[in-house]
């Protein structure tokens, strides 16, 4: 059916925080303009028959230092309008590179992984600690975390994501929103409990399942890991006794 007006109320309020006359119909909220706390988005869709339909987003926003994060805790299946929250500076005006931290970066990046490479040289990988073999993060495929599968063979933290996420996500990590969010550029997989928290026991009410049954300490872990450091994300590793502590 064809939509003729989308109006959006946020909480108990009686008059719409925005109404959407026209196409897109879609909705970004940004996190920043709200308190802390769980909030209720209600949209309402007006069809050009007059008839309509109403749709409950809830979501959290937490303040992550200086910066506002939101998380959608629960969204409808089969609503015909995208909720996402994003701050507008994101996508309107991004932030201007840094020349001395890009400069930066890459050389501290390349004397880590050299001085990685010559303690394994040294006193051979066996020995080496796990947090010292993830620290280089995602730097390709072949550096994510490792965790073995029930075959005895180790699976690293993307083929993990590739086999049981991707379907929802995306293997780009774009999802489609609202159902399944964009893990690109999340802010809230800064959070490396929650990250860990939503893989072990999912999203009730959402289409999130827990894998906490599935995966061991290290698939979980290499999960994590991937994640926070794929497509752009700069969060780090997440180190197996981590998530042993969360279970």
């Amino acid at each position: 059916m064809d939509i003729a007006r989308v109006e959006v109320y946020l909480d108990a309020a009686t008059d719409p925080l925005k109404v959407l006359e026209a196409p897109p119909f879609a909705v970004r909220i940004d996190p920043s303009q709200l308190e802390p706390g769980e909030h209720v988005l209600l949209v309402v869709t007006h069809y050009a028959d007059g008839s309509s339909d109403r749709h409950e987003y809830v979501f959290e926003v937490r303040r992550e230092g200086p910066v506002f994060a939101g998380h959608i805790a629960r969204a409808p299946l089969m609503s015909p309008v995208e909720v996402q929250l994003v701050d507008p500076v994101e996508i309107e005006a991004p932030a201007k590179p840094r020349p001395l931290a890009h400069a930066l970066l890459p050389l501290l990046l390349f004397l880590l992984i050299a001085g990685v490479a010559t303690w394994l040289g040294y006193y051979g990988e066996a020995s080496a600690p796990q947090e010292i073999l993830a620290a280089g993060g995602r730097l390709s495929a072949e550096r994510t975390p490792k965790a073995p599968a029930a075959n005895g063979k180790a699976e690293s933290g993307e083929a993990l994501y590739r086999r049981l996420c991707a379907g929802c996500h995306q293997p780009d990590g774009r999802g489609r929103p609202p159902t399944f969010p964009a893990l690109a550029g999340n802010r809230t997989l800064a959070d490396a409990d929650h990250v860990i928290r939503t893989i072990l026991h999912g999203k009730p009410g959402t289409a999130m399942p827990p894998f906490g049954t599935q995966l061991n300490d290290a698939q979980v872990a290499a999960v994590a890991s991937y994640v926070r450091t794929a497509w752009g994300n700069d969060y780090g590793p997440v180190a197996p006794e981590r998530v042993g502590r969360l279970r």
